[in-house]
């Protein structure tokens, strides 16, 4: 996570490693709904995922999934962010 204490109204970004060219999927598990992204790693396996941060409930702890697919192989991973007004 590019912060894990983010402002509403911010843009908070999740920071994928990858392999190359590989599928990756998040979902952000909020309070009251569920975001979920996509996008295609870099040559070098790297992807950037931005969320927009708004009007999020303060405090709740977003939990957030990443998946990652590349060929056959699958990977997953999770991390977080907190936001606060």
């Amino acid at each position: 996570m590019s912060n894990s204490k983010p402002k509403d109204y911010s843009t908070v970004d999740v920071w994928v490693a990858t392999a190359r060219d590989a599928g990756v999927t998040t979902v952000a598990h909020y309070k009251t709904k569920t975001t979920k992204h996509t996008a295609k790693a870099n040559g070098k396996g790297a992807a950037e995922i931005a969320y927009r941060i708004s009007d999020a409930t303060p405090g709740y702890k977003v939990k957030v999934s990443v998946t990652v697919t590349s060929g056959r192989h699958t990977g997953s991973c999770s991390t977080s962010f907190v936001p606060h007004r």
